[in-house]
């Protein structure tokens, strides 16, 4: 049986998602080949993402997987990667240092590393590897751009400052914001405490709001002050004005997760997946990565404010309106809503709905049956009944497709 045959069968069983995780560790772990150990342990840190909020448990699956089997390059690429996503550019900037000492490492590798060594303040180790990366990609702007701003003259780096600020506005838009990238990047290096600093990422996100570096300078001046407040109107800024409905559904899952996990605010990164969560809810047709973990930080935290029936709108919403969400996904959300409605609402109705949904997912599942057995479904399991071809029909192709078990099942390399 693979992996993700065995997660997915794992997971409609049990009562318990993090236990259950728990233990498939242990026995992915215990068995076959180094090599196939490290995939297996690969596979489940996919999975992982998904079902929990902090990013922790997969960081530290993907990178003992890599150390099991060095060759298994993917695992601490995607380390990497999910570094990135939540603004660790520091680490980015480790664990590409590591990977690059692989033939088998991309070709774009040393640029993403070099930029991350130059942002993150290691001006002098981010020259060689820039270097490297423009050998290989001699066409890249981003190369050359960062390469200039880590090679400037530090006895005249004032001089260079204000050439670049005085001048960018005689060019095109696009030009400008590269030219004052660059010299936001030398004032970070030479003046970090310069008010001047702010005023510049200010002023390039008003032409470029989404403009990479600039926005990780800025978020890290913001997060310095502690001007928490600010930093997550800016977010909000951003996802608002997000091209399309799913790339603004994305942004909020991904500041949620860099909340949760750069920042380590829980009740901010709840409210990011709150309402990545209702926009999914509010146009079917989008799917939501990571809908299980974001459901489980809002039953903490709405949970320890007593918020019950916000997380059971918000559950309502997302199965009342079936999207590419996987059979094993609705499955959490209908038992956990379920529990929720019957112990803390006291809720019958709403409860058996609940686990009516359930159960014609996986009737077999422990809480399911406990529930039926004890409670019953009332006039819920005709209603099931009326709909269950449809239901049925969904789930079929939700476990059929190789892209509904977390993220295990994406491509391998870059998983985003």
């Amino acid at each position: 049986m693979d992996t993700r045959t065995l997660v997915r069968e794992r997971l409609r069983r049990s009562r318990d998602w993090s236990a259950a995780i728990d233990e498939l560790e242990k026995e992915l772990e215990a068995s076959g080949s180094k090599p196939e150990q490290s995939e297996r342990l690969f596979e489940l840190a996919a999975l992982v993402e998904d079902l929990i909020p902090e990013r922790d448990r997969a960081l530290g699956l993907y990178q003992r997987a890599w150390k099991l089997h060095p060759d298994n390059l993917k695992a601490l690429s995607r380390a990497r990667e999910v570094y990135g996503e939540i603004g660790r550019f520091e680490m980015v900037a480790k664990l590409g240092e590591m990977e690059l000492r692989s033939p088998a490492a991309p070709t774009n590798l040393a640029g993403i590393v070099g930029e991350a060594m130059l942002d993150s303040g290691q001006r002098e180790k981010a020259i060689p590897i820039l270097q490297r990366a423009l050998e290989i990609s001699p066409d890249s702007i981003r190369v050359k751009d960062a390469l200039a701003a880590a090679s400037y003259d530090s006895e005249f780096w004032t001089d260079e400052f204000e050439r670049l600020t005085d001048e960018a506005e005689r060019f095109d838009e696009p030009t400008a914001v590269r030219m004052l990238v660059r010299a936001a990047r030398i004032l970070r290096i030479e003046a970090p405490e310069d008010e001047r600093l702010e005023q510049l990422l200010v002023r390039i996100l008003t032409k470029d709001i989404d403009e990479p570096s600039t926005n990780f300078l800025y978020e890290t001046l913001l997060a310095g002050t502690n001007r928490w407040d600010e930093l997550e109107a800016h977010h909000r800024r951003r996802a608002e004005r997000a091209p399309d409905h799913g790339t603004k559904i994305e942004a909020l899952r991904m500041f949620a997760l860099e909340w949760v996990q750069r920042f380590k605010d829980r009740d901010r990164g709840a409210r990011f997946f709150d309402a990545a969560l209702r926009a999914t809810a509010s146009n079917g047709a989008v799917p939501m990565r990571s809908v299980v973990a974001a459901f489980m930080l809002l039953r903490q935290v709405q949970g320890e404010r007593g918020e019950w029936s916000q997380l059971l709108d918000i559950a309502e919403a997302l199965l009342d309106r079936p999207t590419e969400i996987s059979g094993e996904d609705n499955l959490y959300i209908a038992i956990q809503a379920g529990q929720v409605a019957l112990e803390k609402c006291n809720d019958l109705a709403r409860a058996r709905k609940f686990f009516a949904t359930a159960a014609g997912i996986e009737p077999q599942h422990p809480t399911v049956t406990e529930f039926v057995s004890s409670v019953g479904l009332g006039d819920q399991r005709a209603m099931a009944a009326s709909a269950c071809a449809g239901v049925a029909t969904a789930i079929t192709h939700a476990i059929a497709s190789p892209t509904n078990v977390g993220r295990a099942a994406l491509p391998e390399g870059v998983r985003s």
